[in-house]
């Protein structure tokens, strides 16, 4: 079990490292033009529901026994890979713009 424990901490803080970096990019889009920061309020929104996804997989993961734990486990971890890309390209777009 101890290996469920560091997967399910491993997600739960990266889950807390992209809410600030949501936080940062909604601040920064307050700080940019009308046309630039409409783009990344919707940015801000995608990654908010990608972000709920993988917590909706973390929360199904924490809940599971044996069976289905790799399945679910492979659902996690794919919920957080998308979400880590989406943020990292929202944040190149970001920085493009500058």
């Amino acid at each position: 079990m101890e290996d469920k424990k560091t997967f399910l901490k491993l997600m739960a803080d990266k889950l807390n490292e992209w809410d600030v970096q949501i936080e940062e990019l909604r601040k920064k889009g307050n700080d940019t033009a009308a046309v630039m920061n409409e783009d990344l309020g919707k940015l801000v929104e995608d990654l908010k529901v990608k972000k709920k996804e993988a917590e909706l997989k973390l929360k199904e993961l924490k809940s599971a026994g044996g069976e289905g734990l790799d399945e679910l486990k492979k659902g996690a971890d794919i919920a957080i890979k998308e979400l880590s890309s989406s943020i990292e390209k929202a944040l190149d777009k970001f920085k493009k713009k500058q």
